[in-house]
């Protein structure tokens, strides 16, 4: 017995550097045969290369996947030893899914990912995939899968930008959320400010022409587009050198400008901003189907702070006239004070839309019209800026 012990020692030694060093000895070779071709060939997780392939695995038992763009994936659990592993692949349909902007939540079925991405689905009959933005706005888009193949699905979700150029904040709104042929569209998440309002000025008119024949205060240019009898939230003297918001107006919409001058500020921003656009205001349908997304939100209205007609006492919103943007609430767009606040010019002759601080709640609704003319203008008037389609230069880096 004691003669045995070295050699059975010897045994288990040499079976545990066997396992330790040269472990081809405990396996087998596997080739991998995969119709068609071509597929990548992962086994027990790790990349084998194209098929076919020919791979050790361990005499007890591999795990086999197999995946090839366009076919469904397969794989197979060996549990006892095999020369050859033939798999046959499903051919299905390839869908590249890209979206603008990118970096989406995907969803589809039993799917999920981040765009850009790929899935594959069976054939012969339509899908739904749904893109999740940044805002928190989803967007589905049904695709029919007549045969197989590869098919790319564009999606648009809404998201927001700032145009450098401006500094103004802008939302997209896609086609899919518009009705037919409306979109997209790029759509001006505030009414233009009193701030935004007074560079505009101080671009188009440099040098500051008094009009000797109006009050003492007052130049060409405000004469010519800013056409009121009362004090706007811009202003200028002759201790100034240039344009400028009136004390605590910076934020407020700008008011009191004709038709005329919210159409001049939209070319001028046209020709200033980088991101290719042509802005303009809103035609009287396009306002009415993107208020609608804030029709929940409270509004700005003639409550118990306004003097004038004072419509209803029993609501108290904190604003005496206007608001400052921003202040009433994200629509679902996100846009911001859509209802009320002030009357919004449209591109239809002598259109405002949406109500404001003068208003009754009745008249501060994504329907509501007022027609005014268009050579004056109001304190209770302002305007905001959209442009179809969205820049494709900033989409592209978002």
């Amino acid at each position: 017995m004691k003669k045995l012990l070295p050699g059975i020692l010897l045994i288990v030694i040499s079976v545990f550097i066997a396992d330790r060093f040269f472990p081809q000895i405990r396996m087998k070779q596997l080739t991998v045969v995969t119709i068609p071709s071509g597929a990548r060939v992962l086994v027990n997780g790790v990349s084998a290369g194209l098929s076919p392939v020919t791979q050790f695995v361990p005499l007890t038992g591999s795990f086999v996947e197999v995946a090839k763009d366009g076919f469904f994936l397969s794989d197979s659990l060996i549990e006892s030893p095999l020369d050859t592993l033939f798999l046959q692949l499903q051919e299905g349909c390839l869908l590249i899914v890209n979206t603008t902007p990118p970096g989406c939540q995907i969803i589809s079925r039993n799917f999920s990912g981040v765009s850009p991405c790929s899935l594959v689905v069976e054939s012969g009959n339509s899908i739904e995939i749904t893109a999740l933005g940044s805002m928190g706005i989803s967007v589905t888009r049904s695709v029919n899968l007549l045969t197989p193949g590869t098919r790319l699905v564009e999606i648009t979700v809404p998201f927001e930008f700032t145009d450098e150029s401006s500094g103004l904040d802008f939302a997209v709104i896609p086609r899919d959320l518009l009705p037919f042929a409306m979109g997209p569209l790029t759509v001006g998440k505030y009414e233009v400010t009193a701030s935004q309002f007074s560079v505009f000025m101080n671009s188009v008119d440099i040098a500051l022409y008094a009009d000797s024949n109006c009050l003492y205060g007052r130049t060409c240019l405000m004469d010519s587009i800013l056409k009121c009898n009362w004090r706007g939230p811009v202003g200028f003297n002759h201790d100034t050198t240039a344009y400028a918001p009136l004390r605590g107006m910076e934020s407020h919409p700008m008011v009191g400008v004709t038709r005329g001058g919210a159409e001049w500020y939209c070319e001028w921003l046209t020709s200033l901003s980088n991101s290719d656009l042509e802005f303009r205001l809103a035609e009287r349908n396009e306002w009415s189907t993107i208020a609608l997304a804030g029709s929940h939100l409270e509004v700005n209205l003639s409550d118990v702070n306004e003097m004038i007609l004072n419509r209803h006492p029993e609501i108290d919103d904190g604003w005496a006239e206007s608001a400052p943007s921003g202040s009433m609430g994200q629509s679902d767009w996100g846009l911001y004070e859509m209802q009320g606040n002030v009357w919004e010019w449209t591109s239809s002759e002598g259109i405002a839309a949406g109500g404001s601080w003068l208003s009754s709640i009745e008249d501060c609704t994504a329907q509501s019209r007022i027609v005014l003319g268009d050579d004056l203008g109001y304190p209770f008037v302002g305007f905001r800026v959209v442009a179809s389609g969205f820049p494709l230069d900033i989409t592209e880096n978002h």
